[in-house]
């Protein structure tokens, strides 16, 4: 009987180690994203553009930052530069 328990408990804690690690990194990029959400909608234009651009040097820019940026340029027909 203890062997039986001893297996059982022993599948249970790493299923439950993982349940939960999983739960908490969904929960941590769902405040993530709201913060990122809050502070980028109070950004100016410039400020935006600035803080676009050093996220994207790492890759991290999220997909609505850059959505809004693209909705500033097109709603205040700025002119982009070409190169």
């Amino acid at each position: 009987m203890q062997g039986k328990t001893a297996r059982i408990l022993g599948k249970m804690i790493p299923l439950s180690l993982i349940t939960a690690s999983i739960i908490y990194a969904a929960w941590l990029l769902n405040i993530s994203d709201t913060s990122i959400q809050i502070t980028y909608s109070n950004m100016s234009t410039i400020e935006l553009e600035e803080e676009v651009e050093r996220l994207s040097l790492n890759g991290d820019v999220p997909f609505p930052m850059g959505m809004e940026l693209i909705k500033r340029w097109t709603n205040n027909n700025v002119t982009i530069a070409s190169y």
